[in-house]
């Protein structure tokens, strides 16, 4: 995926990992606030790595 959305986020499964290919170092880093901000809305925990060489952020969608 190209950008990382909530949408995108309420659709991952409890134990799913998901990797976003992003155009620049700029949208990892806003990807992984959304993510972030996202973990009190949806109930959950989100584990982020950040590949700043390929511009690519892979999250894990974690029960609490």
């Amino acid at each position: 995926m190209e950008k990382v959305t909530r949408d995108a986020l309420r659709a991952m499964a409890i134990g799913e990992t998901r990797s976003f290919d992003l155009p620049n170092a700029q949208a990892c880093d806003n990807g992984k606030s959304v993510a972030y901000q996202m973990q009190n809305l949806l109930r959950c925990r989100f584990s982020v790595s950040t590949d700043y060489v390929n511009n690519r952020l892979t999250i894990t969608k974690y029960a609490l």
